[in-house]
């Protein structure tokens, strides 16, 4: 079987601690045939296993956890009461493509499983054909192939293996973390994380030598990717622009835009965590003023309570919260939903535009950006993709885009040089 060079070495021994089993918010997807395997190892009928073990879960079945939501229903001690028969999610982790990126997050999944041994010893050193027929499982059963773990298996034991050379390519550029520099002092950061989802950076925000929040720059990608949509509005900032912000998250794009546009300005910053609005107060610099408010609300609940043409430009970057293998990990159905766009155009009105975070688990030249146009496109009849490593920022446009985009005389040096250095980089906008 096909093998990647990777650069550092992994290790795995269960100690069957459970702690992969636990946690409140944990999601295990199943499809028939692992329902039919499961309910066959119970002695049940399917019915019965469906109507007692499984629940729906943003439209997909899943395992039920127990009645607190601390732990699968199946985890009984430390045993599975499923074991031969447990779902390939399970089987194959802690193999998730997604934590085996980089050493960093690896490291990250450590933290949760006390199983993964960080430097292991040349005998406990996990070979790479393992790693690869792991992930290969964990993908096609992601992709909502209806197989079980050893349905899987034995399909791709009769692979080519210049195929799973091939794969293991796919996986590598899907999955991947570009390292542009390391050393023992980089620049210090804080970010903040969900604990179900450490390997995912939700509000990131660059500090300075004295320890204070850098103002100057954004740490992540994806705040600069939607700082483009700034360059492509119809009218000029001078003017002043009106902002609503959904997802506001800690407050990182909505302070730095506050801090870098010179020109008359509001931006509504809107999340529905109280947690996160607070962590962002304390953590991230986030302060209510006149230029900036500050609203505790769904973003779609907020949008269609606005008056007509209340907003220039409207950011849509919220996530889904959900790993279901066929969704959008951003942003979620609702915020693509007919009911949602019909409202977004008005309160923009006809010079106003629309920038949506896009995170899906395919490539972005496939289906699911395809399904995005297809829903913008009624309301917004200029559709653009800015494509980044790990995301896509898609721009809802009422003019097509003629050149380059440019800066405006409103932005200063720091949101000015975000735009032309990501511009510079290579990103490229594409219509779709």
């Amino acid at each position: 079987m096909a093998a990647t060079a990777r650069a550092f070495k992994v290790g795995f021994k269960c100690t069957g601690c459970g702690r992969c089993c636990t946690g409140k918010g944990g999601v295990a997807w199943v499809n028939p045939a692992e329902v039919t395997a499961m309910a066959e190892h119970l002695s049940l009928s399917k019915a019965a296993f469906t109507k007692t073990y499984l629940r729906k879960v943003n439209g997909m079945q899943a395992l039920r956890q127990t009645a607190d939501d601390s732990q699968c229903i199946f985890l009984q001690g430390k045993q599975c009461a499923v074991y031969p028969a447990r779902p390939t999610q399970c089987r194959t982790y802690p193999f998730w493509p997604q934590q085996l990126i980089s050493k960093y997050d690896w490291q990250l999944a450590a933290k949760e499983c006390e199983g993964i041994l960080i430097d292991p010893q040349p005998a406990d050193v996990t070979p790479e054909t393992q790693i690869l027929k792991e992930v290969v499982i964990h993908e096609v059963h992601r992709s909502g192939e209806d197989l079980t773990y050893d349905d899987i298996d034995d399909l791709i034991s009769e692979l080519d293996p210049g195929m799973l050379d091939a794969f293991q390519e796919e996986v590598d550029a899907k999955y991947k973390r570009n390292v542009l520099y390391e050393d023992n002092e980089l620049p210090p950061t804080r970010s903040l994380h969900f604990v179900d989802r450490l390997e995912l950076v939700q509000s990131e925000v660059l500090l300075a030598d004295d320890g204070s929040l850098d103002r100057t720059k954004l740490a992540l990608d994806v705040h600069k990717g939607l700082c483009v949509g700034l360059s492509l509005l119809s009218k000029p900032l001078t003017e002043g622009v009106r902002i609503g912000l959904l997802g506001a998250g800690a407050g990182v794009l909505p302070t730095f835009l506050n801090h870098n546009l010179t020109c008359n300005v509001h931006i509504d910053a809107v999340d529905p965590s109280a947690a996160m609005l607070e962590a962002g107060r304390h953590f991230f610099g986030l302060e209510a003023s006149p230029r900036l408010s500050l609203h505790r609300a769904f973003g779609e609940d907020f949008v269609a309570a606005q008056p007509a043409a209340a907003y220039d430009w409207l950011v849509v970057d919220v996530e889904a919260g959900s790993s279901a293998p066929s969704e959008f990990r951003a942003p979620p159905p609702v915020f693509l939903s007919t009911s949602f766009l019909t409202h977004a155009a008005r309160v923009l009105g006809p010079t106003g535009s629309l920038a949506v975070n896009v995170i899906s688990p395919f490539a972005p030249t496939t289906e699911p950006l395809e399904a995005v146009r297809a829903a913008l496109a009624p309301h917004f009849g200029n559709v653009y993709a800015l494509e980044q490593p790990k995301n896509t920022v898609v721009f809802g446009l009422r003019a097509p885009v003629h050149g380059l985009p440019t800066v405006d005389a409103a932005m200063a040096a720091p949101l000015a040089t975000t735009i032309q250095s990501l511009l510079a980089s290579g990103a490229a906008l594409r219509r779709l």
